[in-house]
């Protein structure tokens, strides 16, 4: 049982990195990002409401106005905010970048689990002050990532994959903000806004499972309700009807990796993780992901490792395995 559950948890952070990579490629080709969102959306919504039916339909009861309207919302937050979020931040820094950054979404969704008293951090035991030290931690590696590039370690030399400059998200930002700014620094920006929205919809989300013990119908209804509210999203921020009819051969195999898998299977497998060995294990396999996407993004974008990269994303890792430690010795 823990065997398959800890070859399930290191096969979903190698299909994610593979979507990370692929989503690069993707943006590279000139996809658009509420485009990109809403086809993945749709697919996802399909099969994790087969899974649903399959495997929770016994579960379901009828829900009330109130409950919809709250579903409706979470979508908005998790779904709809997290992924745009995430594309523009991909667009203006780059993989690695992006793989570290969501290393802080544990540690995000244990400073709003204390903020929301979920969590508890008792300062006269070793657990809580490893606990509070590892947030602390994340939170340092998050400002070095956000401010500091540096000069590059490992030079990228293979390129399967030509990357370029993704214009589209800078196109966004200046529709959004007049902005002065780095790219690079309001990309992490994006990235950090991004792990925030996803953080507070796993805080959020876990009264509704409680009264709704339905995790996969629940990620199917999430990802619905983004995909009725993505073309109100497109039409202010990117009105092209080109981005949304002119897809590449390319484009709709990242959208069809997107979907089925990052959203859909990806998901699956998490929902049910968490269920067997609850979200600390998960979140534990974290940077694992980073890894992985860190050797991808070298070997098929050209990517470069920079210190700033190194130095941020290693900081990061150290601050969520503290947390983690803490967290198991207060269990």
């Amino acid at each position: 049982g823990k065997l398959r559950l800890y070859l399930s948890l290191g096969a979903t952070q190698a299909l994610f990195a593979g979507f990370e990579v692929l989503s690069r490629v993707a943006l590279d080709q000139g996809v658009g990002k509420t485009a990109f969102t809403f086809y993945r959306n749709c697919l996802a919504t399909i099969v994790l409401g087969i899974s649903g039916i399959i495997f929770e339909r016994k579960n379901w009861r009828k829900l009330t106005f109130k409950e919809v309207f709250y579903f409706f919302f979470l979508g908005f937050l998790g779904v709809t905010m997290n992924q745009l979020c995430y594309l523009v931040g991909l667009g203006l820094t780059s993989v690695m970048v992006t793989s570290a950054i969501r290393n802080c979404i544990p540690i995000m969704t244990f400073v709003l689990a204390c903020f929301f008293k979920l969590e508890k951090v008792d300062l006269r035991q070793r657990h809580g002050i490893a606990k509070l030290s590892g947030a602390l931690i994340g939170l340092v590696g998050s400002i070095i990532l956000s401010i500091y590039k540096g000069p590059v370690v490992l030079e990228g030399k293979f390129a399967v994959f030509h990357t370029k400059d993704d214009q589209g998200s800078s196109a966004i930002v200046s529709n959004i903000v007049e902005s002065h700014m780095v790219s690079w620094h309001l990309g992490a920006i994006f990235l950090l806004l991004s792990g925030l929205s996803f953080a507070l919809f796993l805080i959020l989300q876990a009264p509704v499972l409680k009264s709704f013990p339905a995790p996969v119908t629940f990620a199917s209804m999430s990802c619905l309700s983004s995909v009725i509210q993505l073309p109100v999203v497109g039409a202010a921020f990117e009105p092209q009807w080109s981005l949304w009819t002119n897809i590449k051969l390319g484009e709709a195999l990242s959208i069809v990796y997107a979907g089925v898998i990052g959203s859909g299977i990806v998901s699956g497998i998490q929902s049910w993780a968490v269920k067997e060995g609850g979200p600390v294990v998960v979140a534990a396999y974290q940077p694992l992901e980073t890894i992985i996407t860190a050797c991808l993004s070298y070997f098929f974008l050209k990517e470069s490792l920079r210190l700033g990269t190194l130095v941020g994303g290693l900081t990061i890792i150290f601050g969520l395995y503290l947390l983690i430690w803490g967290q198991r010795k207060e269990r």
